[in-house]
């Protein structure tokens, strides 16, 4: 029993040391993406990787604008449509102005970090 004592302590500790790493990783984002704003850029390149500023939108269906814009015919596809639908079939159709009044906007920007190519290889 001594020896699975052992590994469940070991377990424990390896816990711990990810939730101090994880801390120190989000420390490390909000640090960098603190830098990226003083220095007002939105893209950075180093040898140890890279940084980016992005957004992500989110688009809810405003039901009564829905319906108060689109033909009959277009409402059962619209429902089903990619991004990549909606910019080939409706917004030639209808403009792309007269579309994003059809939508409630959430704007969420987020950092993406990326190690450059090959340093995972590099780690072993």
């Amino acid at each position: 029993m001594d020896g699975l004592t052992d590994l469940l302590r070991e377990y424990s500790e390896l816990l711990d040391q990810e939730r101090r790493l994880d801390q120190r990783k989000e420390a490390l984002r909000a640090m960098i993406q603190e830098a990226m704003a003083i220095e007002r850029v939105a893209n950075v390149r180093t040898e140890f990787g890279s940084a980016q500023l992005m957004a992500r939108y989110k688009l809810t269906p405003r039901q009564d604008a829905v319906r108060g814009l689109l033909d009959r015919d277009d409402l059962l596809p619209f429902a089903q449509f990619t991004p990549a639908k909606v910019t080939e079939y409706l917004v030639p159709k209808y403009g792309r102005d007269r579309l994003v009044a059809l939508f409630d906007i959430e704007k969420t920007e987020f950092l993406q970090i990326k190690r450059p190519p090959g340093a995972a290889d590099d780690a072993k």
